[in-house]
């Protein structure tokens, strides 16, 4: 079965608000925003997947597209990886994940990969239907990558196959983590980072794949930033699709800090990487809020609320 994946409104229309500045989904803060980065990235990209019959369990491919997504949204955003191979996360052995270029190519952009992990979840949780599948990915309508979803046994189906032709190395079968997925975080994220996550007083549950969802447009929303960036003040995420919101705030909603530690936006993402494993954890999944700390002091938080996001009066949106 093939299913086209467009972005457009109902595909991610999550929404980034600030007190502060204003915001937008297809870029940074406006004041912060890079010229080299498009505006109109939603746009340009576009996918085409084809299902097989065969079953994938839901909650490893969730994890793993949640790792993958936050690993490489620390890398710089318009960066060239290079991919030959699968990858299977240690912590999640049943999915294994390729992404690959087509060939005679072997490097693919950040945001790309970005942007199609989103989309397949998206249309997994969409269609109710965690299969093996064959995503085409095109940027600005030309082929970029093709990214696999299968598990990472010598039977499954003719998705290997096309991992195997679509390669450009006689490696290209290894199911390793890449080295430039295993790096990031220590260099990125403080040493001294911690996080205090509680379930809110009275939380209301929420629907596990929303969670899921919120989490990967936050990713997805962070992406384009320097992670050694200062997050300059609050700000949410939110989607119509999506039935809960994100809030971060600096510590007690202040100005930023103006020595350290900072807050910064690696402390965000590795913040909500966290949070779906967490709740999953504890088997429960629920509206929370979560304290971050750097070397002990507070510099932020994150609260995971139920219900869309209401806008207060005055405040200053962007949406795509």
């Amino acid at each position: 079965m093939i299913s086209r994946i467009l972005i457009f409104c109902l595909l991610t229309t999550i929404v980034v608000a600030a007190n502060e500045v204003p915001t937008s989904l297809n870029g940074p803060f406006k004041p912060l925003s890079k010229p080299q980065l498009a505006e109109d990235d939603e746009q340009r990209f576009r996918a085409r997947t084809i299902m097989s019959g065969t079953k994938l369990p839901a909650t490893p491919v969730l994890m793993s597209a949640v790792e993958l997504a936050a690993r490489y949204a620390e890398m710089d955003y318009l960066s060239r990886v290079h991919q030959r191979q699968g990858i299977v996360l240690p912590q999640f052995p049943q999915v294994e994940i390729a992404i690959l270029p087509p060939a005679p190519a072997t490097r693919i952009e950040v945001r790309v990969i970005i942007f199609t992990i989103y989309a397949v979840i998206l249309d997994m949780i969409h269609g109710q239907r965690f299969n093996e599948c064959e995503v085409e990915v095109f940027w600005d309508d030309q082929v970029k990558a093709y990214v696999y979803f299968t598990a990472p046994t010598d039977d499954s189906l003719s998705a290997r196959d096309h991992i195997k032709r679509r390669a450009s190395s006689p490696s290209s079968n290894n199911t390793t983590v890449p080295q430039e997925l295993t790096n990031t975080t220590a260099q990125l994220t403080d040493a001294l980072f911690d996080w205090r996550p509680i379930y809110k007083p009275n939380a209301n549950n929420l629907r596990p794949y929303d969670v899921f969802l919120l989490a990967l447009g936050a990713i997805k929303v962070v992406a384009p930033f320097s992670k050694s960036e200062k997050v300059p003040g609050a700000f949410h995420v939110g989607s119509e699709i999506v039935d809960a919101h994100l809030e971060v705030f600096l510590h007690q909603r202040r100005v930023p800090r103006t020595s350290r530690p900072f807050f910064r936006y690696s402390d965000v993402l590795e913040a909500v990487r966290r949070i779906p494993g967490w709740e999953l954890a504890n088997h429960r999944f629920a509206e929370l809020f979560c304290s971050i700390e750097v070397a002990r002091r507070p510099v932020g938080s994150i609260m995971m609320n139920k219900g869309r996001y209401i806008r207060p009066s005055g405040e200053n949106i962007a949406t795509s």
